[in-house]
């Protein structure tokens, strides 16, 4: 069964539930997805705070210039002593520090001068001036994040700042990966006439593991059916998705498809409209799902990314599973024929603020070197042909 890109798309995201939900600690919380809403415990800042090393007062307190104001205290980041200033004083403050009850703005340190016990302003303060107020940052009860993000450093610093070590996460997806054909080798293998070495199993890792999957190495096998069965029906058991790559076009030991509907999968289509790559299994089994990827690393990639990818996404709980694609201009002609999507490996360049792209070299489909190298995929849909030079094309940025 042959279907279309947005209608594979489609099956796919369709068969996918997101897993349930575990509970971690911050240092675990890296390339994690949010299973709740987080909603900040406290204010932030918690107090009225000092933006810098200086002079904190009552911006009344510099109406008249020069103005001449007594320090009465002075105060650190941590100090636990709220101090208190009327009008004509001033207490000197450390970032971070608290403003004292009464003031209302803060100088630096290097924007005044200090005669004895007395500060000096010689010009006007308005009131808010290097003062970070309570609440400024974020509310108490403020949603900060919500549920389906995906948690970077950045969003896990957020998370220690306002107080919270513990949360709701999605379980990993598993990813099952096994590397089907008789002409398959490991790296670390010695090299024989006709064979391939197996990179397809490193680029899935590499690109998974990237996305929040847990991936879990089936290995290679040969092109037997009983083979095949027996560690299919293994990786189906170790994993919520199962991924082969080979035999899955209409060679006489393209056995992939055969195999999975002994295995009771469902399979929903076997080809798509796209280029490299039209053939790709996908089948269901209950909650279980497998990918029957092409063999050739090139059309290998381009259905991981364009297929396999979004799936991973909804499955980790993402709230944003589809590719994000940029618009460039073609530098020069990009060849495509009407009938079919293709993705043509490009390179980026940018001339007068425009980005524009142009071929990376080789688009054959056993070309691994211009796919690996490539700064992105330019996408052509199937009603349009040959991208001239000026036109515009989607582009997705690997």
């Amino acid at each position: 069964m042959k279907v279309k890109r947005e209608e594979a798309k489609r099956i796919i995201l369709e068969a996918c539930k997101e897993k349930s939900f575990e509970v971690v600690t911050l240092d675990g919380a890296y390339g994690r997805v949010l299973a709740e809403d987080v909603y900040s415990p406290v204010d932030v800042p918690g107090e009225d705070k000092s933006a810098i090393d200086g002079y904190a007062f009552n911006a009344d307190s510099v109406k008249e210039l020069p103005a001449r104001l007594k320090i009465v205290g002075e105060t650190a980041a941590g100090d636990t002593e709220k101090k208190r200033v009327n009008l004509g004083e001033a207490v000197f403050v450390m970032t971070g520090g608290v403003i004292p009850e009464g003031a209302n703005a803060a100088v630096r340190i290097e924007d005044v001068s200090v005669e004895g016990d007395y500060v000096v302003v010689d010009f006007p303060v308005e009131p808010g001036t290097l003062v970070n107020f309570k609440g400024s940052e974020i509310k108490k009860g403020e949603k900060v994040l919500e549920r389906g993000e995906l948690l970077d450093y950045r969003k896990v610093g957020l998370l220690a700042n306002i107080g919270i070590y513990r949360l709701k996460v999605y379980q990993k997806p598993k990813v099952a990966v096994i590397a089907t054909g008789n002409e398959v080798l490991e790296p670390y293998e010695p090299y024989r006439p006709g064979t391939v070495r197996n990179s397809n199993y490193y680029i899935l890792k590499g690109l998974l593991e990237k996305e929040g999957a847990e991936v879990v190495y089936m290995g290679v096998v040969g092109d037997s059916l009983e083979e095949m069965k027996e560690l299919f029906e293994e990786a189906v058991s170790s994993g919520d998705l199962v991924v082969t790559t080979g035999g899955v076009s209409k060679g006489r030991y393209d056995f992939v498809r055969d195999v999975v509907e002994s295995l009771g999968f469902d399979v929903k289509f076997s080809m798509t409209n796209i280029r490299p790559g039209r053939p790709l299994v996908f089948a269901v089994r209950g909650e279980k799902l497998f990918f029957g990827l092409p063999g050739y690393p090139a059309a290998m990639f381009v259905n991981a990314l364009e297929f396999l990818v979004p799936a991973v996404r909804k499955l980790s709980g993402r709230k944003e599973v589809e590719n994000h694609y940029l618009v460039a201009v073609a530098a020069e002609p990009l060849k495509s024929r009407k009938g079919r999507v293709d993705f043509i490996r490009v390179n980026f360049l940018v001339e007068e603020g425009t980005l524009k792209v142009k071929s990376a070299g080789s688009q054959q489909t056993s070309n691994l070197r211009t796919m690996a190298m490539c700064d992105g995929l330019a996408i052509v849909g199937e009603e349009r042909g040959t991208v001239q030079v000026g036109e515009v094309v989607e582009v997705f940025k690997i």
